[in-house]
């Protein structure tokens, strides 16, 4: 067997000159570290939300038309349905499989969001977005909204109840766009909701044009990694900017990553086994006009969802405008929440005077600027994420919905910059007793050292 695939290989490489650009890749070095590998996870969570997405298209109807179920279910045999809901009971009840795929590719949605945003952190604190990655480092941040996105619509699917209150809310924030807000929701809409465009619209968001975007960024983003050294973690005595230090890409790298795509496979399937993802069955179809308890998004947006909770009421009246405080609440505040993520390489550069390429990762605490941002953020969005819960919290303490929306308030406006400053000044101490400077204008691409950002 062994001759044939060498003489296959030959033909092909005569034809399309693999076998040069096929050594440099399988050559590639890779630093070893469990984190290294969150990136993965999230590539190969994303393979499989396509696959399995593409069997549950072959069941689903995107359309909110009344139809009577005539299917298995007992509890709503008989009953008119949204189709789209009611393909979901169908696909679940009576589709060998249907549940099964509908509950990995629920696990792998989550799976995927998550291990994306623990990449994009890691990178964040390590510095792994210094020159010459910030290109790599914006995609990333595009990747992400492109997955919170995608894990939108896909919830909405279904024209349930949780994601009918969901679809509501989105609609409201798409209309409170000063200006053009009418003719944004008329773009996504397809009309006043609710409208017999939306789900329709929502599913070629979620099976084409989303995807299509996320595919085309992962070729470029793996693209870049290939093309640029990978960075790694300060090794004693070894000048990382000049020599990455870990195992080639084929076999070792090659094995490790097929071990991984084994062990999440494997994990996916025992959650769709053991846990009741997917289970719209008790949450009942969407029906306009009626306004249900289903009132908390998927995890990855309560943070949007806190925020619009716990601002006030206000409005803001400019000259011809009116800013609304849904509009602050849901479209200024996550924009400047990814405003800074998108600047803040471009700051740290300024502020250090950093000049030359950078391939050693750091401690985020040797930087203070960059502790003190990453724990201001990211305290901020956990803080209003918190703020989703309230009604659960007020039901489990008994403590007055009223106020518990004070006490988030005043911890969302005070604990992430006190968080910031601490850490900030715990940082510069850090750096004055170890007797460590940050690098500065006269450490440049020649004379750092191995250690990193720092030196003695």
């Amino acid at each position: 067997m062994t001759p044939l695939f060498a003489l296959l290989f030959d033909a092909l490489d005569s034809r399309l000159g693999l076998r040069r650009p096929g050594r440099t890749v399988a050559n590639k070095v890779f630093p070893h570290h469990w984190s290294f590998l969150l990136g993965e996870v999230a590539l190969f969570s994303f393979v499989v939300l396509v696959a399995t997405g593409t069997f549950l298209t072959f069941f689903y109807r995107p359309s909110t038309e009344l139809v009577t179920y005539a299917g298995s279910s007992p509890l709503y045999r008989g009953v008119q349905l949204p189709e789209a809901f009611a393909s979901v009971i169908r696909l679940s009840e009576e589709v060998p499989g249907g549940l099964m795929m509908r509950r990995i590719h629920r696990a792998a949605s989550h799976l995927f969001i998550a291990s994306t945003v623990l990449h994009m952190l890691r990178i964040l604190l390590t510095g792994a977005f210094r020159k010459p990655r910030e290109p790599n480092y914006h995609i990333g941040l595009l990747l992400l909204t492109l997955a919170l996105a995608e894990g939108f619509v896909g919830y909405s699917l279904p024209y349930d109840s949780l994601a009918g209150t969901g679809i509501r809310i989105a609609y409201s924030e798409l209309l409170s766009f000063p200006v053009i807000g009418d003719q944004l929701a008329f773009w996504v809409f397809g009309g006043e909701f609710p409208t017999g465009d939306l789900i329709p619209r929502f599913f070629v968001f979620h099976v084409m044009l989303i995807p299509g975007l996320i595919i085309a960024l992962i070729g470029v983003h793996l693209a870049l990694l290939v093309r640029q050294r990978h960075t790694q973690f300060p090794r004693r005595g070894i000048d990382g900017h000049r020599m990455v230090v870990g195992k080639p890409l084929w076999p070792a790298q090659f094995q490790e990553s097929t071990t991984l795509i084994l062990w999440i496979g494997g994990l996916l399937t025992a959650s769709a086994v053991l846990i009741p993802w997917s289970d719209i069955t008790l949450l009942g179809p969407y029906i306009p006009g009626e306004v249900g308890n289903n009132a908390q998004p998927d995890w990855f947006l309560f943070w949007v969802d806190g925020m619009l909770r716990i601002l006030p009421p206000v409005e803001v009246d400019l000259p011809g405008v009116t800013i609304s405080g849904p509009f602050i609440a849901g479209i200024v505040l996550p924009t400047l929440v990814f405003g800074a993520l998108i600047a803040y390489p471009f700051l740290e550069r300024k502020v250090y005077r950093l000049r030359g390429e950078w391939h050693v990762l750091s401690n985020p605490l040797e930087i203070p600027l960059r502790a003190a941002m990453s724990i201001g953020t990211f305290s901020f969005v956990l803080i209003v994420s918190a703020a989703a819960t309230n009604d659960i919290l007020s039901r489990l303490t008994g403590i007055p919905i009223e106020g518990l929306t004070r006490f988030f308030r005043l911890t969302a406006v005070f604990v992430p910059p006190l968080l910031a400053f601490l850490l900030y000044w715990y940082s510069k101490r850090r750096l004055a007793r170890t007797g460590l400077r940050v690098a500065s204008a006269e450490v440049d691409a020649d004379t750092r050292l191995g250690a990193g950002s720092l030196r003695t």
